[in-house]
């Protein structure tokens, strides 16, 4: 193991982590290190473990993963669930004023700057 590169080892942690076929999936960054190509591998294994009824929970700061790969989103700030939705939805409440490289960056930094509360509305 000590040979493995970083995306070698993440790879053999998720592995290890889906070989008993959970009900629940627990991953914390998962994709960091891995190449573009495995980065498009994790998100098709996500989407067909959702498919077969495991529940897959990512703590990810990559919002491309949670676009490309999740029917829900929780974004927690100091402890706290600060908004919950789809990923659609958290994307309409990009400001066009906030900072990001794409709507579902800028509705996660509008979410973390206060300007909307859990329920999408106005505060």
């Amino acid at each position: 193991m000590k040979s493995m590169s970083g995306g070698m080892l993440r790879r053999a942690g998720i592995a290890a982590a889906i070989v008993g076929s959970p009900d629940l999936l627990l991953l914390d960054e998962p994709t960091v290190g891995l190449d573009p190509a495995q980065h498009l591998d994790f998100r098709e294994l996500i989407r067909s473990l959702a498919r077969t009824g495991t529940a897959v929970v990512l703590s990810t700061h990559l919002v491309e993963d949670v676009g490309a790969a999740c029917d829900t989103v929780l974004v927690l700030s100091d402890g706290q669930v600060r908004h919950s939705s789809t990923p659609r939805q958290l994307a309409e409440l990009a400001a066009l004023t906030t900072p990001g490289d794409n709507p579902l960056e800028r509705g996660y930094m509008t979410v973390l700057g206060g300007q909307w509360s859990n329920e999408g509305d106005a505060s």
